[in-house]
């Protein structure tokens, strides 16, 4: 996806930007005095990532962000949080972005009056920017769902000002194509292991023990396959036979059991009536995956349980919102 373009979610246009576009470009900084306003401060930041100073940005950024007594008003910092998570984002940075995006949902949702090109401009930024992140993340499922709304948001502001939000519609329906693409592949992909588990199938059910890890190695591609495209419960089922598969191998939890046991989770943390269960199943990995030292397996039970609960936070604030 192509990376938003933050100056269209801006909501301050007030002050001179071309002479702070020349400061950021010649890599100078705003005045050290502290007689920057706010609004200079939010264009100059802008004009520091425009012109390929991401790491002044995310310290002047972080500056504002992080201090204690600015009174700072929740449209902006909505923004501000918005331009974090772009940062974070164009760093491959998913957990960090996440974080960001909540932060920011959650000024937005602190702003009084929820309406005007300004209040759904930062709206269309960060579901833009959420849909960035779970295409890079795997999950095409929510991809699809949040360009959907940010689409709809800016066929509405073009209509008031082309301008300014007809780039970010193009790229929001661009995006569409190429999670539409990616999901044709995924289902080539997909046919080609569905036809590989049936083979496989034939040959274990006609006594071919050699053939078993071939199986389990199928169905764990279909699962993830299913995963990545949001069909929870198909992944679910996949998961589940080919650990039923797997004990045919081994009565042993070992490193196989374990990656299959965290797409299991996977799936079920996606099923509104499965998700106490995915918790459980999780926890209950965590002590297997230190036995065993999977230092990797350990980092992503962890992340998991943490990209539920934000995950879920993030859903709620959209739906408060928009």
């Amino acid at each position: 996806m192509k990376p938003l373009l933050l100056h269209t979610s801006l909501p301050c246009a007030i002050v001179d930007t071309a002479a702070l576009g020349d400061a950021a470009a010649a890599g100078e900084s705003l005045p050290a005095d502290g007689s920057a306003s706010l609004e200079e401060k939010m264009c100059f930041v802008l004009q520091l990532l425009e012109h390929g100073h991401t790491g002044d940005a995310a310290m002047l950024l972080d500056t504002i962000n992080y201090n204690p007594n600015a009174l700072t008003p929740a449209l902006y910092t909505a923004w501000l949080w918005l331009a974090r998570m772009s940062i974070y984002i164009g760093r491959a940075d998913y957990l960090m972005a996440g974080d960001a995006a909540e932060r920011s949902l959650r000024a937005l949702d602190a702003v009084v009056v929820k309406k005007g090109d300004d209040f759904l401009a930062v709206l269309a930024g960060i579901i833009y920017n959420l849909a960035d992140l779970y295409y890079a993340t795997g999950d095409n499922s929510r991809a699809t769902k949040c360009l959907s709304k940010a689409q709809k948001l800016y066929e509405r502001l073009v209509k008031k000002d082309e301008a300014r939000f007809a780039p970010m519609l193009t790229y929001a329906v661009e995006a569409s194509m190429l999670i539409f693409s990616s999901r044709n592949k995924q289902m080539e992909v997909f046919a080609h292991y569905h036809d590989l588990t049936e083979q496989y199938s034939g040959m274990v059910e006609g006594g071919n023990r050699d053939a078993l890890a071939q199986l389990v190695d199928s169905l764990q591609k279909e699962g993830d396959i299913m995963l990545e495209m949001g069909n929870h419960r198909d992944a679910m089922k996949y998961f589940t036979k080919a650990l039923r598969y797997q004990k045919r191998i081994s009565s042993e939890m070992g490193l196989k059991e374990l990656s299959l046991s965290i797409g299991l989770a996977r799936s079920l943390m996606r099923i509104a009536n499965r998700r106490d269960q995915a918790d459980q199943l999780l926890a209950s990995l965590q002590p297997l995956a230190l036995r065993l030292g999977a230092s990797d397996a350990q980092a992503e039970i962890a992340e998991l349980l943490d990209k539920k609960d934000k995950n879920n936070r993030i859903m709620t604030l959209l739906k408060g919102i928009f």
